[in-house]
């Protein structure tokens, strides 16, 4: 399986070809594909380990309307959870929706009436996001840039661009497709940025959570420095996590990973991205880590695929 089939080379940086998104050639991109590359091999060993000893899987799983590569986070949480991706969906016991576009009109049509995750997570533009967020938590994220005053964040309508800016408001002019939040403060030392990344699967909070740690310089890329695995209840209340749940629950988001941030200067919780297509786990994690957290997704989609198919 080629790792990169879905990226083009445009000068020094790799372009997704689906989304736009660009990952800058460096060194550093150079020691993350040797690390994605190191956990696929392993992951192909533990499932070439089932099949020698001839273990039936738990069910057979099509997507649509495109296929995993390894490099997404749902490929190796299926080797691990027992469930065989199969390309003829008449093979199949469910479906996943699968494609990385932010926003349709209409929801894709599953091939056919099985069971099928993500069906109805069909548009994730952050104005969606902040819109659920609000709803569901009953504060907001977004701001008026005509109105506000002070700083503000200025991002991308897109996933993926990783393009968002501090500017000053109130701003007489905002960018069409683009979205003002709240300049949230998410450090824990008012100096190393921290995100939350949290997985959810069945709509709910897993084991874990990545943090994942950025300079104040490069808060706003996907450069991570280091990311560590943390329990999610160390990391999250109980109420938190009810309302994360709730917000999976109204984005229809059966399986994926939530940017949560939370802001020092008043000690809430902010969701600021939602991902139904998430990539993972993270390179800058420890191998070990890398696996425990597969593992414990593993264990939330098996439960999942099993509640489904008594339905």
């Amino acid at each position: 399986m080629s790792i990169f089939g879905e990226f083009k080379i445009n000068g020094n940086e790799l372009v997704a070809t689906e989304t736009g998104a660009v990952i800058p050639l460096t060194s550093g991109f150079a020691r993350d594909a040797w690390r994605i590359a190191s956990f696929v091999w392993l992951i192909n060993g533990l499932r070439a380990t089932r099949i020698v000893r001839g273990r039936e899987p738990r069910a057979r799983i099509s997507f649509f309307p495109k296929k995993p590569r390894s490099y997404y986070a749902i490929w190796p949480v299926c080797q691990l959870a027992d469930v065989k991706i199969v390309d003829d969906p008449d093979e199949a016991d469910l479906h996943f929706y699968f494609e990385d576009r932010e926003f349709l009109t209409a929801p894709r049509v599953a091939p056919s009436e099985k069971p099928a995750f993500n069906v109805g997570c069909f548009d994730i533009r952050k104005s969606v996001v902040s819109r659920i967020f609000e709803e569901t938590f009953g504060y907001a994220l977004c701001v008026d840039p005509r109105t506000h005053q002070g700083d503000l964040v200025e991002k991308s309508e897109s996933n993926g661009k990783h393009d968002g800016r501090l500017v000053s408001g109130p701003i007489g002019a905002p960018k069409p497709g683009y979205v003002y939040q709240r300049n949230i403060e998410n450090t824990f030392d008012g100096v190393e940025h921290v995100d939350i990344r949290t997985p959810v699967v069945g709509g709910k909070t897993t084991p874990y959570v990545f943090l994942k740690r950025r300079s104040r310089d490069l808060r706003f890329t996907n450069d991570n420095h280091r990311v560590d695995l943390a329990a999610t209840d160390a990391m999250l209340s109980r109420e938190e996590q009810d309302k994360i749940s709730a917000f999976a629950r109204s984005m229809q988001l059966d399986f994926g990973g939530l940017d949560v941030l939370r802001d020092r200067t008043d000690g809430r919780i902010y969701i600021v991205d939602a991902n139904k297509t998430d990539m993972g786990p993270p390179s800058a994690m420890r191998a070990q880590d890398k696996l425990t957290a597969m593992r414990g997704l593993a264990d939330s989609f098996a439960a999942m695929v099993d509640d489904a198919l008594k339905q």
